[in-house]
C-alpha cells in the first residue's frame, strides 16, 4: 500500500488514486481518504491544495489537460508575475524544485476559479472537510451530540470524528479510544463505527465499544438492539450486503464480541461486567419533586456538559416530578418532553426543545 504521509502537493494531485477520490469518488475511496485524513490531520491544508489543483486543472481543460496546458499557464502566470523579464529558456519540469514552484502558483491561480465554482456544490468530498473531531482529555466523560440525534459518550482520553451533518445512505464515524453509544433508528442510513482494524454497523441501538490506540483488541457491549462487527479488512473487499451480514458476528443484547488484531479474529460472548452496558460509569440517581422544568434542564445541562436551549419565560412555569435512575440522556428528554408537551431536536450539537406551554 502507498504511504501518503510525506506527499508533497504535487504528489497527491498525480497520484491516480486521490485524483480519482476528487473527480470520481466512490464510497471506498471516501472512506479510504476520509479514515487517512483523521489518522493525519496535520495534512489537511497540504490535501486541500492538491485538491484544488486537480479540480482548477479539471474544470479548465476538462478532457484536454496535457503537459503542454500545465507548461502554458506555469509560463502565463510567471510573465504576470514579471518573473519573465528575467527568465531564460529553463525547463522547470525537469527541475523538481521549479516544478513543485509551479504547481503551488497554479493552485493559486486556479483558486477563485475552483472556488466560485464549487462553492455551491454540495459532494461526497466537500463532507471530508465537514468533518469534525472532540477529544476528552478532562477527567470527565463527554457527550456529544450527532446531527441524526445520536448521543455518544466518550471516556477520557478518547476522541471521535463525525461529520458536522450526515448525508449518503450511511451515518459514519470514526472512534479512537472507549466510548458508549446510543444511535438514533434509521434502516434506510446504517451508523458505521470505524475503530482500528473494525467496522461496528447498527441501524438504531445503544452499545460499547473499546477500542484504546495501540491495543491489539477490540471490544463491542451491546446492550439494547442487534450490532454487527467485522474485520476491517473483510467489510471493504465485501459489496454485497447479504454477504457482510453473513460474515460478521452478529451481536444481540449483553452480548460482546473481541476482536484479535494480530490475528484477524473476531470471539463472542457474554458480558460479564454489566458496567460495560451502561451510558456512563457513574449512575446518578436524580429525583425531581414537583420542580421547574427549567432547573431539570439545568441539571442535565451540567450533568452531561451540553447545551439545551429552551424558552426560559416559558417553561418557568412548568412544574414536574420525576426519578431518574438509569435512563440515558435520550430516553431522560423523551421523558421530560413527554411530560410538558414539547419536542426536540438536535441542531449542531445543541439539544432545542421547542415548547408552547405545560399541558394542564
Amino acid at each position: 500500500m502507498i504511504n501518503y504521509r510525506n506527499y508533497s502537493v504535487e504528489e497527491f494531485a498525480t497520484d491516480e488514486k486521490f485524483r480519482q477520490w476528487v473527480l470520481d469518488p466512490s464510497g471506498e475511496l471516501i472512506l479510504f481518504w476520509e479514515e487517512w485524513l483523521f489518522q493525519n490531520p496535520d495534512r489537511y491544508n497540504t490535501v486541500n491544495q492538491a485538491k484544488a489543483l486537480v479540480l482548477g486543472f479539471h474544470e479548465r481543460y476538462k478532457d484536454n489537460l496535457s503537459e503542454d496546458n500545465i507548461r502554458s499557464e506555469v509560463n502565463a502566470l510567471l510573465e504576470l508575475a514579471e518573473i519573465s523579464k528575467n527568465k531564460k529558456r529553463i525547463s522547470f519540469f525537469g527541475n523538481p524544485f521549479w516544478r513543485i514552484a509551479a504547481m503551488i502558483t497554479i493552485v493559486a491561480g486556479f483558486g477563485y476559479l475552483f472556488y466560485k465554482n464549487q462553492l455551491s456544490k454540495k459532494t461526497e468530498i466537500s463532507s471530508s472537510v465537514l468533518m469534525l473531531e472532540k477529544r476528552n482529555s478532562s477527567d470527565k466523560e463527554m457527550t456529544i451530540l450527532l446531527s441524526d440525534g445520536s448521543v455518544a459518550t466518550l471516556k477520557k482520553g478518547s476522541s471521535l470524528k463525525f461529520p458536522e451533518n450526515f448525508s449518503g445512505d450511511t451515518r459514519k464515524v470514526f472512534l479512537t479510544g472507549e466510548a458508549f453509544f446510543d444511535v438514533t433508528k434509521n434502516p434506510a442510513k446504517p451508523f458505521l463505527v470505524f475503530a482500528n482494524e473494525t467496522v461496528t454497523k447498527v441501524l438504531g441501538t445503544s452499545f460499547r465499544i473499546k477500542a484504546p490506540e495501540g491495543a491489539n483488541t477490540v471490544m463491542v457491549f451491546v446492550k439494547t438492539g442487534k450490532v454487527s462487527v467485522y474485520p476491517r479488512k473483510e467489510y471493504d473487499t465485501l459489496s454485497d450486503e447479504n454477504d457482510r451480514e453473513v460474515s460478521g458476528v452478529i451481536l444481540q443484547p449483553n452480548q460482546q464480541v473481541v476482536f484479535n488484531r494480530k490475528e484477524n479474529r473476531l470471539e463472542k460472548g457474554i458480558v460479564a461486567n454489566p458496567d460495560l452496558l451502561s451510558e456512563s460509569a457513574v449512575i446518578q440517581e436524580l429525583v425531581f419533586d414537583d420542580q421547574p422544568v427549567t432547573d431539570v434542564l439545568r441539571t442535565l445541562e451540567k450533568m452531561y456538559g451540553i447545551t439545551i436551549v429552551f424558552d426560559e419565560q416559558t417553561l418557568s412555569q412548568c412544574p414536574i416530578s420525576t426519578i431518574f435512575k438509569e435512563e440515558n440522556l435520550k430516553q431522560r428528554m423523551n421523558a421530560i418532553c413527554q411530560a410538558i408537551g414539547a419536542t426536540y431536536e438536535v441542531v449542531d450539537g445543541q439539544i432545542i426543545l421547542n415548547s408552547k406551554g405545560c399541558n394542564h
